[in-house]
């Protein structure tokens, strides 16, 4: 109508411009597109079409769905055996970053874990307040951990740190994690059995702790044999405190996990791991690490009063 108009000296293309309905682009578009019968179809896209149609896209996307670590080549080689066209791994590449499929680590999951008994478990937590749980486990360290993997060198020569042949004794942390950081951190230079377990409970975690319904009432931990045993059981309750279990091959449901990833890299900026510097390292948690942690394994909602 606007055209007709136009194209009838009616109006003049600054009044349509003023009237802010068409920019300029879109008006010289319109113009050239008229007809008689009114506005012309859209031009057809030019150049070649995809080499991989619809049913191609398909399969590919439910290939990388079923196996995420499929290499290009594998990929290639599927595809062509489904009837497919050959693909470059150049084609493959910028098809997926078309889809918005891209290339990342893998996160491993142990394939006894069953999804059915960590769904239970999370329902069992429910029932309890961040503030309330207490996450406890070990993790060993010895001198070749704290070794930086990366130098500088000059381009085409070998980064070289010269550095002891010898591995020092490890040694084994055994902290607890809570929503304001980490509590009750111990060092043992022996391997970790029931006895050792049970002398940091009851010399260490569980003093730092409250009785249910309290703060800090609720011990959760793997289910290791010397974490599960009668005696373990019997102290925590003695101290008026509840223990869960989490569910088998299931380390993502434990957030104390990712404090140790961030404990050892404190220790490898240092590249120190005795018994100072690693307590040192332990006291870099802070409140906002832990309810992060515990936020991304499934513990702490949005809508949860427990911030710092």
């Amino acid at each position: 109508m606007i055209v007709e108009l136009l194209l009838a000296g009616i109006l003049t293309k600054e009044d349509v411009l003023v009237a802010n309905i068409f920019s300029v682009s879109t008006l010289d578009r319109a113009l050239r597109r008229w007809t008689p019968n009114g506005l012309s179809a859209p031009r057809k896209p030019t150049g070649r079409p995809r080499k991989l149609g619809d049913a191609d896209i398909g399969f590919i996307l439910a290939r990388v769905q079923q196996k995420s670590d499929i290499m290009l080549d594998e990929l290639a080689r599927d595809l062509q055996v489904v009837g497919g066209p050959v693909a470059s791994l150049t084609l493959l590449s910028r098809t997926l970053r078309r889809l918005n499929i891209t290339r990342k680590k893998v996160t491993r999951r142990a394939r006894e874990a069953s999804r059915l008994a960590q769904a239970e478990f999370r329902l069992r937590m429910a029932q309890y307040s961040p503030k309330q749980l207490v996450f406890t486990d070990e993790t060993g360290f010895d001198s070749r951990q704290v070794q930086r993997k990366y130098g500088w060198a000059p381009e085409g020569e070998t980064a070289i740190r010269i550095v002891s042949g010898k591995r020092t004794k490890r040694a084994t942390l055994i902290p607890g994690l809570c929503v304001d950081g980490i509590i009750a951190p111990k060092i043992f230079h022996h391997n970790i059995n029931t006895d050792v377990f049970y002398d940091y409970l009851v010399r260490y975690l569980l003093p730092a702790m409250t009785p249910y319904p309290g703060p800090r009432s609720v011990l959760v931990m793997d289910n290791v044999p010397f974490h599960r045993s009668l005696k373990v059981r019997q102290l925590t309750a003695d101290f008026g405190c509840r223990i869960e279990y989490t569910s088998p091959w299931s380390p993502m449901l434990n957030p104390i996990e990712e404090s140790f990833s961030k404990i050892k890299s404190v220790l490898r900026r240092q590249g120190r791991c005795d018994d100072y510097s690693v307590l040192l390292a332990c006291e870099t948690i802070t409140a906002n690490d832990a309810l992060g942690w515990m936020r991304h394994a499934g513990y702490v909602a949005a809508e949860d009063d427990c911030e710092p």
